[in-house]
């Protein structure tokens, strides 16, 4: 192997019948590596996550893998692990990793996220895809650069944040996209990030935007639109200026009165 060891991009995708990706510790000068649609990948070397120059690891539609190597990748810029409907929990991160902006996690059944979440450093933009039960780290309230969240396809959260950390820590997030299918997981999810701007619910299951809206000081927008389950709105958060409720055919008239009644900018079909 000591004849590769220039190599810079390595990609496997496709290998029907690949079970085992082995020590690619003589690989050290890798920026890339794709072994996307192996669909018979069940194992990955730990030495994976060890390689000090890759910038790209694309695991994609991997469906047979259950779980994946600690990482300590101070150069990755991309890491996908969508489609790997196996993967239970996100791997943990053993060091700073700066330079990941964007982590998208779509058709996974990832439900957990280790505390060590948060030495994503630089992650700007996080869209988590799944389905049951959704177990978020309190660390991530320590995640300074964090502006986007997209959460979809789950039932539930968890739990709610530690109150010990929530109080010396609070999510920087600004913007936060929910499929929400009941007012708990709106609450429990406005509870983790409390400063959020705009909240988008747009598509969503929800029958009830509950009271607890009121005490979001910082929320100034919202979108409902497509939301036709939705029957009430109990509360309105204080600071609110535009809210967008088109084709929410179910929504009462006592809940459109109140809207109307409120001082800001309004779309109502």
């Amino acid at each position: 192997m000591q004849t590769f060891e220039k190599m810079k991009i390595l990609k496997i995708d496709n290998c029907e019948y690949l079970t085992n990706i082995s020590d690619v510790s003589c690989l050290p000068n890798l920026e890339k590596i794709s072994f996307k649609n192996c669909k018979s990948l069940i194992t990955i070397h730990d030495s994976i996550g060890f390689l000090s120059q890759l910038q790209i690891l694309n695991a994609s539609n991997c469906d047979k893998l259950l779980s994946f190597p600690s990482l300590k990748l101070k150069s990755i810029r991309k890491l996908k692990l969508s489609g790997c409907t196996g993967l239970k929990k996100f791997p943990e991160i053993l060091g700073k990793m700066e330079n990941i902006k964007k982590i998208i996690l779509r058709k996974t059944d990832i439900e957990e996220f280790p505390f060590s979440f948060n030495n994503l450093t630089g992650l700007t933009d996080l869209t988590i895809e799944g389905c049951g039960i959704l177990k978020l780290p309190t660390s991530i309230l320590m995640m300074s650069n964090l502006f986007e969240v997209t959460v979809s396809g789950y039932s539930q959260l968890l739990s709610k944040p530690n109150d010990k950390l929530s109080s010396t820590f609070s999510a920087n997030v600004n913007v936060l996209r929910l499929n929400a299918n009941n007012h708990e997981f709106l609450t429990i999810a406005l509870i983790w990030f409390s400063n959020v701007e705009t909240l988008y619910l747009s598509g969503s299951n929800i029958k009830i935007l509950p009271e607890s809206l009121k005490n979001c000081l910082s929320l100034k927008c919202i979108g409902l639109d497509g939301c036709e389950t939705l029957e009430e709105i109990r509360g309105i958060p204080p600071n609110l200026i535009a809210l967008s409720a088109l084709w929410c055919k179910s929504l009462t008239s006592s809940s459109k009165s109140m809207l109307m009644s409120q001082v800001l900018l309004f779309y109502l079909a």
